[in-house]
């Protein structure tokens, strides 16, 4: 019986630890290191975006500058997350290039769940000369991102508009409850299912 005893509280203590990682935001406005120094500014985008990286030297959207936006989206979603296809993009239809903001808004429309945006700026003000930046959002909801300021933009890609995977704090709160049903119906003599019906 001791031992049933410390095991509940064993048990108590991960979920009280559980729900104290479950109560912290998981998804904090952060702003990665720039790769230049012009800086990474919070962008005239609505809803800000949850993270940013940028801005880098004049406009990387094309084939030839793989290599720089696939860093700005391993700085974003970490390496090994996602990797640049220029060709599958391009196919896909979520490359934008010109000016056309309703090419953008028809982009934009359907986006949610996990969106990755890149967009270039031609004059951008206080910042030095044509320039892009790369942005994060989680659980947006589709349709609700937008530019407020227009001026100096001119091209945009859409890496990634999916469903957004679970918080780590979710994963935890799932294998302590697994967990803890292994643990019951072990201790149990009888099968657990008799037991809750």
């Amino acid at each position: 019986m001791k031992g049933l005893s410390k095991m509940k509280k064993i048990v108590l203590a991960l979920c009280a630890t559980g729900t104290t990682i479950v109560a912290t935001p998981a998804y904090a406005t952060i702003e990665v290191s720039a790769p230049t120094n012009v800086g990474c500014a919070s962008g005239p985008l609505a809803p800000p975006a949850d993270k940013c990286a940028g801005y880098y030297d004049n406009n990387q959207f094309s084939t030839a500058n793989v290599g720089a936006q696939q860093s700005a989206i391993d700085l974003l979603l970490g390496a090994g997350n996602y990797t640049v296809n220029w060709t599958n993009l391009t196919n896909a239809g979520v490359v934008v290039s010109g000016s056309d903001l309703t090419a953008l808004n028809d982009l934009l429309t359907g986006a949610s769940g996990q969106v990755v945006l890149g967009l270039h700026w031609g004059n951008v003000p206080g910042a030095a000369g044509n320039v892009s930046a790369f942005y994060l959002w989680d659980n947006a909801t589709a349709g609700s991102i937008h530019l407020t300021d227009t001026q100096g933009y001119s091209n945009a890609v859409l890496y990634r508009s999916t469903a957004a995977v679970p918080e780590p704090a979710t994963w935890a709160m799932m294998l302590l409850g697994f967990a803890g049903i292994g643990m019951a119906s072990r201790r149990s003599r009888k099968p657990l299912l008799a037991q809750i019906a």
